[in-house]
């Protein structure tokens, strides 16, 4: 099934759902300027990489208060600033764009980075052959992609139609997607970062899923963080994982572990 059929298919849900979500944004009295900026949060990495001098316009999508945090975070953090706000994708692409402008950095088009599509498997140490063995028992996600399918978080709105390849790395299983097989209205909390990280985040309503948006390789990082069980430390010299810069990832535990749901076609 095509993103556009999938997007026809839900839009009397989004409809149905917006007088619910405006009632709530006007309760909380957040004036529509203000209402993407969300909960504005950010590390405390040391400065560093900072231009002086800069000054570029700020795009319309960007609010007055969201672009004086960014401003303010890339004043004392530099390259590795960070700021988790509420934004449509538009909004977070343009917020992205100035942000990385102020360091005299140029945002990349995920959809200007062209790849071949996969066509042998990551999975080439006993750790990954075993999430493979369990992914593909489990939940039948075949390694290398599938444009039918559809994912859905668990309120039932639309994530993804497709995937591209189910990526077996040193820090578990991830499905990957092409920009254009999100469905984008439903993350709408984000966390931009500087260019000397690698990876955006952007989360769904109830923040059960977390979508990563890769910016960057691991590839000068030989094991995974040791945050979850799955993590295995291989010392690999090329990176512990093949994250493609321009790919979207949502890891396959957390994804079903959340109530996240995937169907095939009918």
């Amino acid at each position: 099934m095509g993103f556009a059929s999938c997007n026809a298919k839900f839009l009397a849900r989004s409809l149905a759902a917006f007088p619910a979500v405006l009632h709530q944004l006007n309760s909380q009295n957040i004036s529509r300027r203000d209402r993407f900026q969300g909960p504005l949060t950010c590390s405390t990495e040391p400065t560093r990489g900072l231009t002086e001098g800069v000054s570029i316009s700020i795009p319309e999508t960007v609010c007055p208060k969201l672009a004086n945090t960014l401003q303010a975070r890339v004043l004392k953090q530099g390259r590795l600033f960070d700021c988790t706000f509420f934004a449509s994708k538009p909004e977070f692409d343009d917020a992205w764009t100035w942000s990385w402008g102020l360091l005299s950095v140029t945002s990349i088009s995920r959809s200007c980075r062209q790849y071949e599509k996969r066509q042998k498997t990551t999975a080439d140490s006993s750790n990954r052959l075993h999430d493979k063995d369990r992914v593909e028992s489990k939940w039948g996600l075949k390694e290398l992609g599938d444009s039918s399918c559809e994912f859905y978080d668990s309120a039932g709105e639309l994530v993804a139609c497709g995937y591209e390849a189910i990526v077996y790395g040193d820090h578990g299983p991830y499905i990957e997607f092409n920009e254009d097989q999100i469905h984008w209205p439903t993350f709408c909390q984000h966390k931009l970062k500087g260019p000397d990280r690698t990876h955006f985040e952007h989360y769904n309503k109830d923040v059960s899923i977390k979508l990563y948006d890769q910016f960057q390789t691991v590839a000068n990082q030989p094991n995974p963080p040791p945050d979850n069980p799955f993590s295995t430390a291989n010392n690999r010299p090329d990176g512990y994982a093949d994250y493609r810069p321009g790919k979207l990832y949502i890891s396959c535990d957390l994804f079903f572990s959340a109530g996240g749901r995937m169907y095939g076609p009918e």
